[in-house]
């Protein structure tokens, strides 16, 4: 399960929800949403049988890939630089490992189909994916985030340096 860090209001028409990525929160919401495509493609080759992986595949490819961003390491911390303008207006989910980082939104250039008349409204599913892999362990705790225009700047604390900091200061 993961749990929420931060909430961050910005001034674009985005909300940012930082979380640690605990449990299994990250991977079904992943899970679904290349199922949820898996059974587009499945539905426009007209429900033929025996593609299963191959749309599977297809799906994953085109939901999760990788985070195309600047990145810094510091002494104390990573800062990564995204485009956020892939991501449809609305919340953008920031997940958190100690290798990894996912942001998690809607895509821009789909559309969600309405319901038929008389239909309730059922969520979207057509999530996106963008995962960058760390060659350093970060803290998931040590985790902000800002927009400065369609940017986005993340800024990750590095695992144990808090703590190294911390008794630096007491030793002096």
């Amino acid at each position: 399960m993961s749990r929420p860090i931060t909430w961050l209001q910005t001034a674009r028409p985005h909300d940012l929800k930082i979380r640690a990525a605990f449990g299994n929160d990250l991977g079904n919401k992943m899970h679904d949403s290349v199922a949820w495509q898996a059974f587009q493609h499945y539905e426009k080759q007209g429900c033929e049988s025996g593609h299963d992986v191959e749309h599977w595949k297809r799906a994953y490819s085109e939901m999760v890939r990788p985070l195309d961003c600047g990145v810094i390491v510091q002494n104390h911390r990573v800062c990564l630089t995204a485009d956020a303008s892939i991501f449809d207006d609305g919340m953008i989910e920031i997940y958190v490992e100690p290798r990894r980082l996912t942001l998690c939104g809607f895509d821009r250039n789909r559309t969600p189909i309405p319901p038929a008349p008389g239909e309730p409204a059922t969520p979207r599913r057509d999530w996106i994916f963008r995962v960058y892999d760390f060659d350093v362990e970060v803290d998931p705790r040590e985790v902000t985030a800002r927009f400065n225009g369609p940017v986005l700047n993340i800024y990750l604390g590095k695992a144990g340096v808090r703590r190294e900091v911390a008794a630096m200061a007491a030793a002096r």
